[in-house]
């Protein structure tokens, strides 16, 4: 949690930038601030270290001190966001989009986007930055950015970001070095001595180096919202309750419960909790006559039931499930019967809805301005390439089919139109992007050999073949 306050950020000063500088940087830093406690709370969630949340209702004192842990919240992000699987660039006519295969590689892009994936599932927005990489770095620096550490504003008319931040080191919960991506300049601004200054590196390209990959961006919330929702959190909580008051419950339903009638009850008043117990354990209990003679009587009764607490909880799951396309057997309901094929895919339905929007529209457009901004950073261009707007991202099918029913699929298609049988468009129904790439270079080896292989039999047969003299002689 940051220690900053907004009187704090109001009355910052940093060395070496102009009023309107100042003003975009306390603006960016105003919008991290007050949105740290809820993305802090996200994490929390995220990583089961939520507090649990007591009602003071029916919980024994022994288990209100108690620590429990469920992970339904990092199911609702991660369930999601490990089906959105980069499966490379594309642009037609090329097999390597603007040469950009080596500069991804080189900064691990596939991964790290993935976590920049994850990081947008969890707090609804995260950054991707590119710069210029320094010397030993890489041509370009291409790095997420957690929403718990950077800030952006939204140019609505050009539909990117107008400004960033992103803070590089915090000292004592405050932040002592931040980075302002402007669309003229990138700041630097470090805290020495109790004071700000900032080291101004000229940005060339003419447009904020920043791209946003956010989840569910709406035109009121174009930073998106984050998939661990007030319901979401609320429903943790009350499956969390759900397990606490099996808890407790089972200490009741793992000994029968006895009823003695007719003894005084002057005579527990000095027993101990562990005597107690060995009295509910005990296969024989003697027990004395009162004063009159007559014996107590011992009842045991009725054995408590887990039933009431597991309905509640698959009610709870049923909810969360309703809520974020999350079938309940991923939640740990086992269902009565085995489900089939057909009823895990109609369970995963609204999920994989989701997530094929996600990828083609929202994540697709993140990686397609990532590889313009990379091209432009490495080449010093102030527009992108005139091809760029053809450029397009894959992933990987969220339904992650198996390998027969692609191979079905693709049989099928390339009966039904014989020229698509060597396509890479239908080949990637098959395979991904390594093994198409190895294909074809094998199919193209094979060719050249057989390609040689004829040249070297033709030139063979003009040797073998007699000459023929003008007059008929051989």
């Amino acid at each position: 949690m940051s220690a900053w306050t907004a009187s704090d950020v109001a009355e910052l000063r940093i060395g070496n930038v102009t009023d309107a500088e100042l003003g975009m940087i306390l603006q960016l830093l105003e919008t991290w601030r007050s949105r740290t406690d809820k993305n802090i709370k996200r994490s929390l969630y995220y990583d089961s270290e939520q507090a649990f949340k007591d009602l003071g209702i029916t919980l024994p004192p022994q288990l209100r001190n108690a620590r429990f842990f469920l992970g339904w919240a990092t199911m609702a992000v991660r369930k999601a966001a490990v089906r959105s699987q980069f499966d490379g660039l594309r642009l037609p006519g090329s097999t390597d989009p603007f040469e950009l295969a080596e500069v991804l590689e080189a900064n691990s892009f596939g991964l790290e986007f993935g976590q920049a994936v994850v990081s947008a599932y969890k707090h609804g927005l995260s950054l991707v930055t590119v710069a210029a990489g320094a010397e030993g770095e890489a041509p370009v620096q291409i790095q997420p950015h957690s929403a718990e550490s950077s800030a952006a504003l939204w140019d609505r008319r050009k539909r990117r970001i107008s400004s960033a931040l992103t803070i590089s080191e915090m000292r004592e919960d405050k932040p002592s070095e931040f980075i302002v991506y402007l669309p003229d300049v990138v700041l630097t601004c470090t805290r020495a001595n109790g004071k700000w200054t900032a080291e101004r590196i000229a940005n060339s390209i003419g447009r904020t180096l920043a791209v946003p990959v956010t989840y569910d961006p709406q035109l009121n919330k174009p930073f998106g919202r984050s998939r661990i929702s007030n319901p979401v959190m609320s429903l943790t909580d009350m499956a969390v309750r759900a397990y606490v008051r099996m808890e407790g419950n089972a200490e009741f339903y793992s000994s029968p419960q006895l009823a003695i009638e007719g003894i005084d009850p002057d005579a527990f008043e000095n027993v101990t909790e562990q005597k107690k117990f060995k009295l509910a354990m005990d296969r024989l209990v003697a027990l004395t006559r009162d004063a009159d003679g007559n014996a107590p009587t011992i009842k045991q009764l009725q054995q408590a039931t887990m039933t009431p607490h597991s309905d509640m909880l698959r009610t709870v799951a049923m909810a969360f499930s309703g809520e974020t396309g999350i079938p309940p057997s991923s939640l740990g309901i086992i269902h009565d019967q085995p489900a089939s094929a057909e009823a895990i895919r109609a369970a995963e339905h609204d999920l994989l809805i989701d997530v094929t929007y996600q990828n083609k529209y929202v994540l697709a457009a993140a990686v397609k301005n990532v590889a313009q901004l990379a091209v432009m950073v490495r080449d010093g261009l102030t527009e992108p390439p005139a091809d760029a707007w053809r450029l397009s991202a894959v992933f990987s099918d969220p339904e992650f089919r198996s390998t027969s029913a692609n191979a079905d699929a693709y049989v099928k298609l390339s009966e039904a139109n014989p020229d698509l049988a060597s396509s890479p468009v239908l080949l990637e129904t098959v395979f991904d992007e390594d093994q198409i790439e190895r294909i074809t270079a094998e199919q193209q080896r094979a060719q050249s050999g057989s390609a040689i292989q004829a040249l070297v039999a033709s030139a063979q047969a003009r040797q073998a073949a007699p000459v023929v003299t003008p007059n008929g002689g051989a």
